[in-house]
Formats: structure tokens, C-alpha cells, sequence
């Protein structure tokens, strides 16, 4: 049976709707022929959780866990909010009514964090899955995002051991709605934009959750 190693931040106990796209696609891979194995952070910090998609996870799957660098742990120091508070997304974007130290540490999340506040999992989840790769062999490599933190994962993964890399899109990276609300600088975008076209451009194929959003990349995005 061929192994391919999904990479993905959200898993359960989270409960990011996202997560439910690796988790049932996973469960039915076996039938096709190819073990999964899943590469994911330690810990979520956000406050959405739901422990009854714990079930959904079979014992026998593998699920390598790695420790990851959490922007928002800053963010809550900066704005005084305390280490256990939890946080969400939305919350973190918003600038509605927020202070200035608020204001101060959204410029520097959507201008310095890229392709976005996960980074921090970048280099720790790379070593994760460099220890895996070396010892067990891989066919394949699909990662999903957003964050699209990972989709670097897969790319820098992929490219190592000379891999297919599937991205799996299911919100857009650079045209992510809540960038429309926040302007933000040429440099940061235009990093961006690079990552994004050269995950795309190594990639074997992609996935996009949605006919309109891989038209959006069809038309935008030379593959």
C-alpha cells in the first residue's frame, strides 16, 4: 500500500470546520490503496474545539504532532490579554473599536507573518516531517490550508525528497477574504503572491473546495 502524508494545522480535538475535509477524505484513502499518515501541530490554541471529532480518528492512523511558534501568544502579551485566554480568528483580524496596541499587532500580523500567523509551524513541522520521510517511505504529499503555512511545508517536503505535492485550497491564499478588509503593504503582498505561484508551480496538482475559486486560480495563476 503506497503512504501519503497529509499535512494539516487543523485536528482534532479543533473545531475549525476546515478540519473535516482532511478527516473524512483520510478516512476513505485505505480503500483506494494508500495509507495516510497525518503531520499536524501539538496543541490549538484557539477556542473552538470539539472533542467529539476525536472519534472520527481511527487508532491505527499515525498522526506525527510537532511543536509550533504561536504569533498569538505575542499578540495576547502585547495587548494585555492573559496567557490562558483563548482567541479566535475573526478576533484577531477585526480593528473594529480595538486600541492602538491591537491596531499595531494586526499591521505586523498581516505584513510580517507570511504567508500568515502560522509560520511559526513552518520549520518545526519540516523537521517533523524530515524525521518521518527519512525512515519511512513516502509516495506523496498533500497539504491544506489555509493556514497556507502549509502548503510551504509541502513544498519544501516535496522538493527534499523529490515528491508529488497535492495543495489542497479550502479558502483562497493571497485573496483570502479578510485581507480584502486590510491594506496591506506592496512588499508583503508581492512575497506573498511569489510563494503562492511557486507552491502552485511545483505542485503535481491541486484541490480547490469550490468550481469558482479554481477558475479565480485557473485565470490568475500560471501553474
Amino acid at each position: 500500500m503506497k503512504k501519503v502524508l497529509f499535512i494539516t494545522y487543523y485536528w482534532p480535538p479543533s473545531g475549525k470546520a476546515s478540519l473535516q475535509w482532511p478527516l473524512k477524505i483520510i478516512k476513505h484513502l485505505p480503500v483506494f490503496g494508500w495509507q495516510p499518515v497525518v503531520l499536524t501541530v501539538e496543541d490549538d490554541t484557539f477556542s473552538d474545539k470539539d472533542e467529539s471529532f476525536l472519534k472520527e480518528v481511527t487508532e491505527d492512523l499515525k498522526v506525527i504532532k510537532t511543536k509550533a511558534l504561536e504569533p498569538f501568544n505575542l499578540y495576547k502579551k502585547f495587548t494585555g490579554k492573559g496567557k490562558d485566554s483563548k482567541l479566535s480568528a475573526s478576533e484577531t483580524i477585526s480593528t473594529k473599536n480595538k486600541s492602538l496596541a491591537h491596531r499595531l499587532s494586526i499591521w505586523i500580523r498581516m505584513n510580517l507573518f507570511i504567508p500568515d500567523a502560522r509560520i511559526g509551524w513552518y520549520f518545526p513541522a519540516v523537521k517533523g516531517g524530515t524525521n518521518f520521510i527519512s525512515n519511512e517511505k513516502i509516495d506523496a504529499v498533500v497539504s491544506v490550508g489555509p493556514p497556507h503555512t502549509a502548503h510551504l511545508i509541502g513544498k519544501k517536503l516535496s522538493v527534499k525528497y523529490k515528491l508529488a505535492h497535492i495543495p489542497v485550497f479550502i479558502d483562497p491564499w493571497v485573496d483570502i477574504a479578510y485581507y480584502q478588509n486590510f491594506k496591506r503593504n506592496s512588499i508583503a503582498l508581492k512575497i506573498d503572491n511569489r510563494l503562492e505561484r511557486s507552491v502552485l508551480q511545483n505542485a503535481a496538482a491541486a484541490v480547490f473546495v469550490t468550481n469558482m475559486m479554481k477558475e479565480d486560480y485557473q485565470k490568475n495563476i500560471l501553474f
